[in-house]
This record gives C-alpha cells, structure tokens and sequence, in this order.
C-alpha cells in the first residue's frame, strides 16, 4: 500500500505522535519512505522530530535512537 501525504497526516494526528517504524509499519513501506513523508510535514513546521528517551543517558541499548514524529496542531 503506497502512503500519501494526507494518509500520513491522519495516522499521525490520529495518534498525535508515532515513532517512523510504527509509520512505516503501519503503511506496509520502508522507514526512508516514511521519513521522506516526514520531512515533507516537518518542512512545513506541522511535525516536530523528537529525541528517543528510552534509555536515561541516550540510547545504549544497542538497537539506536528512535526517530519519534508527533504531530503539531
């Protein structure tokens, strides 16, 4: 299933914030697919990229930082 943009919007307002394997999960494509769609919103200021706050001192868990979009209303 190919994701667009108001796709991608509504699963993000929806959920007011998902990490970009959720997203890309959710939409049955690849993280860079979704993080193309990301940027899109994020250029135009309606999503903010957080940091990851699994791990108390940064990410060591070994798996990397999760890239988590929430959505900016």
């Amino acid at each position: 299933m190919a994701m667009t943009l108001m796709e991608a919007k509504a699963y993000l307002v929806a959920r007011r914030r998902a990490t970009l394997v959720d997203i890309a999960t959710h939409f049955d494509s690849s993280p860079d697919a979704a993080r193309q769609l990301m940027r899109h919103w994020l250029d135009k200021g309606r999503v903010k990229l957080l940091e990851c706050r699994q791990c108390d001192a940064g990410c060591h868990c070994g798996r990397g930082p999760d890239e988590i979009y929430e959505w900016v209303s």
